[in-house]
């Protein structure tokens, strides 16, 4: 089975893109937590977040390579953005108080990167190619 057809069956794909979340998280980040409660259902979450958002943008790259349009270029990016969201949540979660820039925390990074991930997925919506 080549690459392709393998990407073209996104029931394999998607399967694929949770168990690679799922792995590289697997150590750092639900071990750790896993005896602590509701705390791990919310860590779950985020996990599912990351894994949902990593499928939809290697579905975008993907259809961007066949189709080449700006929207889906566009979608591309949004989808993105969100999985560096989920990701500073996560991290936020796993490890609170922990990392700042400057005087900005962790949390209001995520969400300028949600209203980011908003805009641009706006204007991939209402742009006309």
């Amino acid at each position: 089975m080549s690459l392709t057809t393998f990407i073209e069956r996104k029931g394999n794909m998607f399967t694929v893109s949770i168990l690679a979340v799922i792995g590289i998280l697997f150590l750092p980040i639900i071990v750790p937590n896993i005896f602590h409660g509701l705390h791990i259902a919310h860590i779950f979450l985020h996990i599912a977040g990351i894994a949902l958002a990593t499928f939809l943008t290697v579905s975008a790259a993907y259809a961007y390579a066949k189709i080449k349009t700006r929207k889906l270029a566009i979608t591309t990016v949004a989808f993105s953005l969100f999985v560096a969201s989920e990701t500073i949540i996560i991290i936020d979660v796993t490890w609170p108080y922990t990392f700042y820039l400057g005087n900005v925390s962790m949390e209001q990074i995520s969400h300028m990167l949600l209203i980011g991930m908003l805009g641009i997925f706006s204007i991939g919506v209402f742009r006309r190619d």
